[in-house]
C-alpha cells in the first residue's frame, strides 16, 4: 500500500522523513525565546492539530508558539496559552501521530459542505458593512479588521463541532467509512458522498449557525473560558443560500 503524504496547511510532505526535516530546519532557524511567526506559525499550528494530545496541549487557547530550552541540553517548540501557562510540543510526536478518526473525517466533510457558502457570506458582509478602508469591527475586541485578517466564527455555544454533533444525534447517524470520500490524488479534504445527506446538513447548518467576524488571532486563542454574550454584529447567511 502506497504511503499517504502528510498535508499541513496546504503543503504536502511525501513522507514522515520529509516532514521531520522541514520542522527540524524550522526549529534551528529560531533563537531560544523567539516567537514563531508568519507562515511558520501557521504550519506549526496545523501540525499541532495532529498531536495525539492536541486538546490537552492547546488547553484554553494558544497565545503564541516559540522555541525554548527543555530540561535536557536541547531546545524544542513551546506553547504559551492564553492564561499564561506553558507546555512543550514535540514535532516528531505530532508527525508520527495516527491518522484522523472516522469522526474527525466526518467533521472535515461537514466543513467542506459549508465552506463555499461561508466564503460568500463573509464577502457579502464586508461589501455591505465595511468602512471606507474596507474594514469591519471584530465582534470580540471592537478593533477594525480587513477581510484578509479576519475569521468568520461560529459563535458559542453553537460552535461548528456542536452543530455537527447535534446533527448526528438528531438524525441518528452512524458514521461509516463508505459515507466518505477520503484521501485521493490531489484531494486534500474529506468529502461526503451522499448528496441528500450533504443537502440536509447544509440546510441544518444555515438555520442554526450564529456567525460573527473576529480577528484571525482571536480565533486561535478562543478557549472554554470565553463568556457567552450577545453578538455586537451578527453575520447573516444570505437568504438565497438558506433555502426553505
Amino acid at each position: 500500500m502506497a504511503r499517504q503524504p502528510i498535508v499541513l496547511n496546504g503543503i504536502e510532505f511525501k513522507s514522515q522523513k520529509d516532514a521531520i526535516e522541514h520542522f527540524k530546519n524550522m526549529l534551528e532557524r529560531y533563537r531560544n525565546g523567539q516567537t514563531i511567526a508568519g507562515d511558520d506559525r501557521d504550519i506549526l499550528l496545523a501540525l499541532l492539530d495532529r498531536h495525539p494530545e492536541a486538546d490537552k496541549k492547546i488547553g484554553c487557547g494558544v497565545k503564541r508558539l516559540y522555541k525554548d530550552r527543555t530540561d535536557m541540553p536541547t531546545s524544542c517548540f513551546w506553547i504559551e496559552r492564553t492564561d499564561g501557562s506553558r507546555t512543550d510540543f514535540s514535532y516528531r510526536t505530532a508527525i508520527y501521530a495516527k491518522g484522523k478518526s472516522l469522526y474527525q473525517e466526518f467533521l472535515e466533510a461537514c466543513r467542506a459542505i459549508v465552506e463555499d457558502d461561508l466564503r460568500v457570506t463573509k464577502k457579502r458582509y464586508f461589501e455591505k458593512c465595511a468602512d471606507q478602508e474596507g474594514k469591519v469591527e471584530c465582534d470580540i475586541t471592537g478593533d477594525k479588521v480587513a477581510i484578509y485578517e479576519s475569521h468568520l466564527d461560529h459563535k458559542k455555544p453553537l460552535t461548528f463541532q456542536v452543530i455537527v454533533n447535534t446533527f448526528i444525534c438528531a438524525n441518528d447517524i452512524e458514521i461509516k467509512p463508505e459515507m466518505l470520500l477520503m484521501f485521493q490524488d490531489a484531494q486534500f479534504q474529506t468529502t461526503m458522498i451522499d448528496q441528500q445527506l450533504k443537502d440536509k446538513f447544509l440546510q441544518y447548518h444555515h438555520k442554526v449557525a450564529q456567525l460573527r467576524v473576529i480577528k484571525a488571532e482571536q480565533n486561535l486563542s478562543l478557549g472554554g473560558s470565553e463568556r457567552i454574550r450577545k453578538s455586537r454584529n451578527p453575520v447573516l447567511i444570505p437568504r438565497e443560500l438558506v433555502g426553505d
